[in-house]
């Protein structure tokens, strides 16, 4: 991967450039520059930020720092690559997983307003497979389709993505296309890339423009390298998440394009004031507690301060934090090579107080917040500032912290204590064994196969995606980016598949030759 040199990145001036279902919008030239020497809250927010990288053992982060609609401060830390020592820079691109699924809320959102879909229809109507009427597009926006309807909040991507056939039966266009028209193009996210896979199967999109795509080729070779966090501390290269683009997941970007995102979001120039509000408002069930999310973004409080916020999480290899404090017309983006940006805080809850970035954002930029105590409600209210807070508050199980700096240190000790009891003690393999073991499987999405150098055993799959085997016993192998624990299954004393075990679950994996 070549090394990019970091740049100055104008956004473009769309000079009279109508939305349709948002006001005319100019999107007046933003230069992101490194935090200015007089600003001490940047300063000490780059400090904590480094800290926590080097004890989540981060291999490379992006972040960026939006104040009053302007970037004040986006800066590259650690190695975007670490074999080739890459450094990672504001134009690093990274795989942001499910921070897509705010772009498709917005799609969806847009065409409310343009009266073209309505957040009450059933989904049945466009998917087949959701035989429940009762489930209706506004559902899926706020993860409480499942069961009854509108009753809980339960976070599924699944459920999520089928606003993907919605917004292609409703508008005629793929997605990607949405994407690009939507977002891309004119808010010039030159860096930004609708599907990792674009590289290889461009040639299937030609409704992208050729001009796009072959920048898109352009721009994915500068995409971070995959990592992950092993045992004690071991940073491990693994394989790139599945290569395709969804409503859930699938977008490449960078944070200086995110900056773009996150201007356009807050001038209005993609949805309304109303309907952004209306999105940033968390829902309530059918009993009238407050949940969690709003319409495609989580809406929470931290000591009665109103969040938005959404995360990504591709298991390993990559992660992301998208964050605002609408109230205060700040926003943090951080993008890392690793799943440790957001995997530390689902062990404390899911909610973006215990993730420690977070936590250091708020404290830093807001710090009247940290002396408020820890009885506010943390159910937001839809005002522009802060509001008391409400006694009959209902909890649930992803709420927020009461003091984010107990909260998300614990979250780091369980984490890293959750790693090294994890690790897993290798014993040496029988080289006939070895031998044995090698071949072609078939794994439920692609042929792998299982190579033999030397004394090693290596899992490669296609696209030159590779991961080191490893013996436990002389039966049971496994690898360090993945949680599985794989059965060598012999008949008539050949192997004829692997059991692949994880949580439980066993995925057979016949050999083919």
């Amino acid at each position: 991967m070549p090394l990019h040199a970091s740049r100055t990145l104008a956004m473009a001036l769309l000079a009279g450039l109508m939305l349709v279902g948002a006001p005319a919008f100019r999107v007046q030239a933003v230069e992101p520059a490194p935090a200015k020497a007089d600003d001490p809250r940047v300063d000490r927010f780059r400090q904590q930020l480094e800290a926590e990288r080097a004890r989540l053992k981060i291999p490379g982060m992006s972040a960026a720092i939006l104040e009053d609609g302007d970037v004040l401060w986006t800066e590259g830390f650690g190695y975007a690559d670490v074999e080739h020592r890459v450094p990672a820079t504001p134009d690093t691109l990274y795989q942001i997983a499910s921070v897509t699924k705010t772009f498709t809320a917005i799609l969806t959102l847009r065409l409310v307003e343009q009266g073209k879909l309505d957040l009450d229809a059933p989904v049945s109507r466009y998917v087949p497979e959701i035989k429940d009427d009762r489930v209706q597009i506004r559902h899926l926006l706020s993860h409480t389709s499942e069961g009854t309807p509108g009753e809980k909040f339960n976070y599924n991507p699944d459920r999520f993505e089928h606003l993907k056939a919605i917004l292609e039966q409703t508008t005629g266009k793929p997605l990607r296309q949405q994407f690009v028209e939507t977002f891309l193009d004119p808010l010039s996210m030159d860096d930004s890339v609708p599907g990792p896979d674009l590289a290889d199967d461009a040639d299937k999109w030609p409704m992208l423009g050729e001009a796009n795509l072959e920048r898109y080729r352009k721009v994915l070779a500068r995409s971070a390298r995959p990592y992950t966090y092993y045992g004690d501390g071991e940073v491990v290269l693994t394989t790139y998440p599945p290569a395709d683009f969804w409503a859930s997941a699938g977008l490449v970007s960078t944070v200086r394009d995110l900056s773009k995102y996150d201007v356009a979001i807050d001038r209005h120039a993609l949805l309304g004031k109303a309907m952004l509000t209306r999105a940033w408002t968390p829902v309530r069930s059918s009993t009238g507690e407050p949940l969690p999310m709003g319409l495609g973004w989580y809406a929470t409080a931290y000591r009665g301060e109103r969040l938005v916020w959404h995360y990504g999480h591709w298991g390993t290899g990559f992660s992301a934090l998208y964050l605002k404090i609408p109230a205060r017309k700040l926003t943090l983006i951080l993008l890392a090579n690793s799943e440790a940006l957001a995997d530390h805080h689902y062990k404390v809850g899911e909610d973006v107080t215990n993730d420690l970035f977070a936590c250091d954002f708020i404290n830093t930029f807001v710090p009247e917040v940290a002396d408020r105590g820890d009885k506010h409600d943390a159910s937001p209210t839809v005002d522009a500032k802060p509001q008391a807070p409400d006694k009959g508050a209902t909890a649930w199980s992803t709420a927020p912290s009461t003091d984010c700096e107990r909260t998300s240190r614990l979250a780091l000790d369980r984490w890293i204590a959750d790693r090294r009891a994890k690790a897993r003690t290798i014993v040496p393999l029988d080289p006939k064994l070895a031998a044995a073991y090698a071949g072609r499987y078939q794994f439920p999405s692609r042929i792998a196969t299982i190579s033999r150098e030397g004394d090693r055993l290596f899992l490669d799959f296609p696209q030159g995606q590779r991961a080191e085997l490893f013996a436990q016993s002389p039966t049971q192998l496994f690898v360090k980016i993945r949680p599985w624990t794989m059965n060598f299954v012999r008949e008539g004393g050949r192997v004829v598949r692997i059991d692949i075990v994880e949580n439980g679950e066993t995925v057979p994996t016949p050999r083919i030759e």
